[in-house]
């Protein structure tokens, strides 16, 4: 007997039984939804779907768990922003032991880098209906009562989006938690199909007297602006290009420009000074290789300015002044060469202060990008302090040292020499004096010795 028709029956239930746990029935028809990988039918890995009912705004999640680990509890999350980006957004998640026997529904915030839950907020705004882990799928079911957020603490109000006030895209992440404390690891970091979504379009969740279609779903998604893989290596791209034109370039051009003035006097190169064709080279080729390396990281971060949120722990500060300063560093590496070209001549009465004007916009790029580089080392892309620890600091603080050793030991060579410069003129002076003192000595001795023998002949 021909097997075929009972391989199509088995393949149809199980596409869907599938179907039917990640919860596509009625999509765009009695419900909206937004399903992952963008545009699957049957085959989908996690789905999203919403509806306003009497109760308030009903949710439910689904995703497999099947590639999580398997003997830590897991998590779905799905969020509410204003952009692409995990910041200022509410969440909604679910949390649900390996073996199915325990589980959690909870709001928390997104704030930028990290995420904190509200249990206030969640005992008063959130209903769990449903949470459940059949055949490696985990879903569940929550409803949301936005008629409740007077009765959240005043703090934390702000952090609950009126979602029917406008469209918002949406996030949804996946991973697994603590075993003990429950408390939600930091999804998947690197490509593939467990790092999060985003919605490709805003979707409006308009609870009443709503211009548009009542249900919709959303096709439209993507993981990363930048694959993560180009995003690590951009960073690290950045980071030793910046070092490199700081650290190396622009602190040779600095002690061309302090220390090595007198060497080769009579040399010229293109008609300049080689001490000044040097200094303005290596400058330029650092300039030119700081706006690549800036332009790449804008790049890498989808043309967005980094800010810290309304919580800002000390990784938080460090990634925000490292951007703030870092952006300093360039502004000033950019205005020296500017005023450069408006240097004004050697016997004006303006040249002292555009000197101490040059010096100290250069002096000021070079410390505001030493500090830029130390504040880097925490930051996530490099993963050198998660690595290494302390030592990357030990390491550049090394260098600093150095360069303040190689400064202090010049200064003392140029003066030493100075001073013997400034000793030659004097002895030559002194034997000059000498010289005129015996001459004029010896003519009168010859006076005398001639009005003697006068004396004598009369």
């Amino acid at each position: 007997m021909d097997g075929a028709p009972f391989v199509a029956i088995f393949l149809l239930f199980v596409t869907t039984t599938r179907s039917a746990l990640i919860g596509l029935e009625g999509c765009a028809e009695s419900k909206s939804c937004w399903a992952q990988p963008p545009g699957c039918q049957d085959n989908c890995v996690s789905a999203a779907t919403w509806i306003w009912t009497e109760a308030g705004f009903s949710i439910t999640l689904s995703a497999s768990v099947s590639d999580l680990d398997p003997s830590r509890p897991y998590w779905l999350a799905l969020g509410f922003s204003h952009n692409q980006r995990m910041d200022d957004d509410t969440v909604f998640e679910c949390l649900m032991s390996q073996d199915g026997t325990r589980s959690i529904a909870q709001i928390s915030f997104n704030d930028e880098t990290a995420n904190h839950a509200l249990p206030q907020a969640s005992s008063v705004m959130l209903g769990k209906e449903k949470i459940e882990l059949v055949d490696g799928i985990l879903s569940c079911t929550l409803t949301y009562y936005p008629d409740n957020r007077s009765l959240v603490y005043p703090d934390d109000q702000y952090k609950l989006h009126q979602l029917d006030a406008k469209p918002y895209y949406l996030l949804l992440a996946r991973g697994s938690a603590d075993p003990y404390t429950y408390s939600k690891d930091i999804h998947f970091m690197n490509d593939g199909p467990l790092f999060p979504w985003i919605s490709g379009e805003q979707a409006d969740f308009c609870r009443s007297n709503c211009s548009g279609p009542q249900f919709v779903r959303i096709d439209r998604g993507l993981q990363s602006h930048v694959e993560r893989y180009w995003r690590y290596r951009i960073a690290v791209f950045h980071g030793c290009t910046l070092m490199f034109g700081w650290w190396v370039l622009v602190s040779n051009g600095i002690l061309l420009a302090r220390f090595f003035k007198p060497m080769w006097p009579r040399r010229r190169f293109f008609g300049v000074a080689v001490w000044f064709q040097l200094h303005r080279g290596l400058n330029i080729i650092s300039l030119c290789l700081q706006l690549i390396a800036v332009l790449l990281i804008f790049y890498q971060s989808g043309w967005v300015w980094y800010e810290c949120s309304y919580e800002c722990d000390l990784q938080a500060l460090a990634k925000k002044m490292h951007a703030m300063i870092g952006g300093l560093a360039t502004v000033l590496a950019i205005l020296n060469p500017m005023i450069a070209l408006a240097r004004p001549a050697p016997d004006s009465s303006t040249r002292p202060f555009f000197n101490w004007l040059h010096w100290g916009l250069g002096l000021g790029g070079w410390g505001c990008a030493s500090l830029t580089i130390l504040l880097s080392v925490p930051l996530g892309k490099t993963g050198l302090y998660a690595a290494y620890g302390p030592i990357p600091f030990y390491i550049l603080c090394s260098y600093l040292l150095f360069f303040v050793a190689i400064n202090i030991a010049l200064q003392i060579v140029t003066t030493s020499h100075e001073a013997r410069q400034e000793k030659k003129p004097k002895v030559a002076t002194v034997l000059s004096y000498r010289d005129t003192g015996l001459k004029t000595h010896e003519k009168h001795l010859s006076v005398i010795s001639a009005v003697a023998t006068r004396r004598d002949i009369h």
